[in-house]
């Protein structure tokens, strides 16, 4: 409900007010005009106050300020939604410290962006975050609700601590389509594969030839079929659409067949996966420098291997134009499908729906309606197209123009100008993070595209995004699987009674005390 709060207002009349509009002071349980959840994202662009109302004060916090008060960002919400803001700058160098200083100083934001699920962990541990009960988000941001439940449901449960939910997921839309393989499709041409494989033996009859039949036709026997990234930290960069066939990520938690979680390297499918790779290693068609490698610009695009992985969206259709005009080396890429091992169903790798989080600070109800306005706002600015549009791209004609009936930021407009406008992340995050916000991004040809691309590829989601509390005693045991990890490819370590040891030092490393934990707290969120 709307509360009027000005001062002198007298209680009769406030009581009044609350008997003819059916509400509750501080209520946090409503679900959208007239008590009706709506899924019509234009509905969030109708402000609710009168004009009569007050402005309600919101500490905003959120990365990329602008360096003075009354941006144009900042005074579009204001009058759209009839508040004030408040900015909290806090520079993303050194985030946790600042912060720090402001809540010992009790500056607390209302708006307050969370960065990954530790952050819940710890502020709602310290009673500065307010509960935001998932139902109730569900109510007011049915935009949102939508894309989870439709495609990654268990994402809801990722940010529970001890049950209880403090975050609004900051949604990546690109974590619900699978990573895939790439080709090279001049070197497929080359040795005779009209279209990329389909199946684990087409896979790995394309990564031999792509070694032992000279695909660039340079008459020498300097190609590989793949490479990994072993220069990245993250295990799950390397070769994910070879353990994909096995239905299994080496640092994903999956599930054990028996209602439980196991961590993926710990599997009999992680197993088979490495003793593929162990075999096409020692035919030398998996490059032997894969310890090192970037994995996609330097080896693929530099034409020592054939296949890479990568996002849809940087191998979209209108973009690989645009570097066919630009670059002198271009060479058309295709894109593959997760092909599957026998007995397996061949599951594509996503990073799923969730990682950052908005929150709201605890002291948030001690304003009657401030809940209802940030909602309010947030759902706008997920779902609303003239919101978010405003607040990415700013006015049309000064900031933006229109080119094939997308709007484009004007090259004078750079990203330090755009923040101190408050136009891009400071308030407007989530204007990136919808369906309804990709219709603003992306050609209809490139959305297109990625529809046929992924359609019917299985998704393998890591299980586990929510906090473990005894991860961080443990720091090591990421450093143990990726010796392990290269070993078991190169053949340091053989794949029988080497994989069983290695299952045993990674339990008595922590390991155990993790699937322990981890599956406690899963039973816990399924319920």
């Amino acid at each position: 409900m709307k509360w009027i709060t000005k001062l002198g207002i007298v209680a009769l009349i406030v009581a009044l007010a609350a008997g003819c509009s059916g509400g509750n002071k501080g209520s946090s349980n409503g679900s959208g005009k007239n008590g009706e959840a709506t899924n019509k994202p234009s509905a969030s662009s109708e402000p609710s106050a009168t004009a009569n109302d007050e402005p309600i004060e919101i500490a905003w916090l959120s990365f990329n300020f602008p360096a003075e008060d009354g941006s144009i960002g900042q005074k579009y919400i204001e009058e759209k939604f009839n508040v004030k803001i408040k900015n909290i700058r806090i520079d993303r160098a050194n985030w946790k410290d600042q912060l720090n200083v402001r809540l010992a100083s009790d500056e607390l934001p209302d708006v307050w962006l969370l960065w990954g699920i530790a952050d819940v962990n710890a502020y709602s541990g310290q009673n500065l975050l307010a509960e935001l009960p998932i139902d109730e988000i569900k109510a007011k941001m049915p935009s949102l609700a939508k894309l989870v439940d439709d495609n990654n449901p268990a994402a809801w449960s990722n940010g529970l601590i001890n049950g209880k939910n403090y975050g609004i997921p900051i949604t990546n839309v690109d974590g619900i389509y699978p990573l895939l393989p790439y080709y090279n499709e001049n070197w497929l041409k080359a040795i005779g594969y009209d279209a990329p494989p389909t199946t684990l033996e087409e896979l790995e009859d394309v990564v031999y030839k792509f070694r032992n039949n000279d695909p660039d036709q340079n008459s020498k026997k300097d190609t590989y079929g793949l490479t990994g990234k072993g220069s990245l930290a993250d295990l799950n960069q390397s070769f994910p659409y070879v353990f994909g066939a096995f239905d299994v990520q080496p640092q994903f938690w999956v599930e054990d067949g028996n209602g439980g979680l196991a961590y993926g390297m710990t599997t009999e499918n992680a197993r088979e996966a490495f003793k593929l790779l162990n075999k096409w290693f020692k035919d030398g068609v998996l490059d032997p420098e894969f310890i090192t490698a970037d994995g996609n610009k330097k080896e693929f695009e530099n034409g020592l291997v054939g296949v890479k992985f990568d996002q849809w969206n940087y191998q979209r259709p209108t973009l690989r134009k645009q570097i066919k005009v630009t670059d002198s080396t271009y060479f058309p890429t295709i894109a593959g499908t997760q092909v599957a091992a026998p007995e397996y169903t061949g599951h594509g790798m996503a990073w799923g729906l969730t990682g950052n989080y908005m929150g709201m600070g605890v002291d948030v109800d001690k304003t009657p309606g401030k809940r209802e306005k940030i909602y309010e706002i947030l759902n706008a600015a997920y779902s609303d197209s003239e919101v978010m549009k405003y607040l990415s791209f700013g006015e049309e004609g000064v900031h933006h123009d229109l080119v094939n009936g997308l709007p484009v930021i004007k090259t004078e407009m750079t990203a330090d100008k755009l923040n101190n406008l408050g136009i891009g992340a400071y308030y407007g995050i989530l204007s990136s993070k919808s369906l309804e916000g990709e219709l603003l991004r992306y050609p209809t040809e490139d959305l297109e595209w990625r529809k046929q691309v992924v359609k019917d590829i299985p998704l393998m989601y890591d299980q586990v995004k929510f906090n473990i509390p005894s991860a961080s005693q443990f720091p090591d045991i990421k450093n143990m699987e990726s010796e392990y990890f290269i070993k078991f490819i190169t053949g340091d370590v053989d794949l029988d009674s080497g994989f069983d040891d290695f299952i045993e030092k990674w339990k008595k490393a922590g390991g155990e005390v993790l699937t322990k934990e981890v599956n406690e707290i899963y039973a816990t969120n399924q319920k």
